[in-house]
């Protein structure tokens, strides 16, 4: 009678084994996503498109479905874009295995694979874009031998003159770092280069996503900027585009990863999260460049949550070399015109958020005396 449970429990222990040792090895197509299925539980290399390419700085990505309802699909690894002679690596969804290493749902989650097959491996990293429905990936591919020597798949955008006139967008996204707060943010950006700015930054407009949490659930604000706008990593790029002689376009490899943004006002950064009116709450600083003086400005949202959303509510403005005085809770922006126009107002924190305390304004205000500079001072 005793056995009788013995042997039960024995053959469960075994398939609990055996389900646990084979669960992360399942034939490509397994991880396709179906439909009413959560998209970050599968891997898919394209955007629901049939044919899906990408460059690389020595090879070209190419992947092909085939089959009834995209079930399966070829993955080509060429030296380059032209596709002369055999693929280089070749993963074919039918003939081959692939096992996940580790994956998460993260702030921006990723996936790392390894595909098996004859002996031979190759790494395939999947990160999924930050956003509400996006399913915009892309897939590191390499020797799984070396992780340091994968090939970084990416687009490319290509930007035709007149600039101005450009209707080409691609995404920007932030590195991860835990000690930057914008990490706690799920963020990604959608950039429109229209003008080769000042210091030979490529400028344009922008609208940028982040997902917050309030006590209840994930909710979605939206920035957008018209004009101005600039990621640092393409400051000098596009310059020949203004060159009369020149007949190519632009090259863009996409999307663009910014790095975690410094504490320092002065350094342009075009997202900042952290809370600098002294109120308690995080709010969204976004930087734009060619403000008063040619000086990086910055724009003050403050977050407010509604039933259903959040809005990023625009509040104050000030200039990249503003004082902030943590004691005092103040911000000190100036904004001249000439040897006489100009103006500097000082905020201070209520509790709740900046409110002006002090503006010195200096203008030519008497019509009598046109050329008698007066100084103003308000409280």
């Amino acid at each position: 009678m005793k056995i009788f449970p013995t042997a039960l429990i024995l053959i469960f222990a075994l398939t609990v084994i055996y389900l646990i040792s084979t669960m992360y090895q399942k034939p490509l197509s397994s991880w396709f996503a179906k439909e009413g299925d959560h998209y970050h539980k599968h891997f898919i290399l394209a955007q629901g498109d049939e044919n899906f390419t990408c460059e690389t700085s020595d090879s070209f990505i190419e992947v092909k479905y085939f089959g009834e309802g995209k079930s399966d699909i070829v993955l080509n690894e060429w030296k380059d874009y032209k596709k002369e002679g055999e693929p280089l690596f070749t993963v074919n969804s039918k003939t081959g295995v692939l096992q996940q290493l580790r994956g998460g749902t993260g702030i921006c989650w990723t996936h790392n694979f390894v595909f098996l097959k004859d002996g031979e491996e190759m790494s395939l990293f999947e990160h999924g874009a930050c956003g509400k429905y996006s399913v915009d990936y892309l897939a590191t591919i390499g020797p799984i031998e070396n992780d340091s020597k994968n090939k970084e798949c990416y687009s490319v955008t290509y930007l035709k003159k007149p600039l101005e006139e450009n209707t080409e967008s691609f995404k920007f996204d932030i590195k991860y770092d835990e000690d930057n707060p914008l990490s706690n943010y799920n963020f990604y950006g959608k950039f429109t280069p229209l003008e080769s700015g000042p210091f030979g930054y490529l400028s344009g407009s922008v609208k940028m996503t982040f997902k917050l949490k309030d006590d209840y659930d994930w909710k979605y604000a939206t920035i957008e900027i018209a004009e101005n706008f600039a990621l640092p990593p393409l400051k000098g790029r596009c310059k020949e585009l203004y060159d009369d002689d020149y007949e190519g376009d632009c090259r863009i490899e996409t999307p663009i990863w910014l790095d975690a943004p410094g504490n320092d006002l002065l350094t342009y950064e075009p997202v900042r999260i952290f809370d600098i009116d002294f109120d308690g709450d995080d709010e969204i600083i976004i930087g734009t460049i060619g403000g008063n003086r040619l000086a990086h400005e910055y724009q003050i949202f403050e977050l407010e949550f509604e039933e259903d959303s959040v809005q990023a509510i625009p509040t104050i403005s000030f200039r990249g070399d503003a004082e902030i005085n943590k004691e005092l809770k103040t911000l000190t922006t100036r904004n001249d015109s000439d040897v006489c126009t100009s103006s500097v107002t000082t905020y201070q924190s209520d509790g709740t958020g900046f409110k002006v305390i002090k503006k010195v304004e200096s203008d030519y205000f008497d019509e009598d005396n046109p050329n008698q500079c007066i100084t103003r001072i308000t409280r």
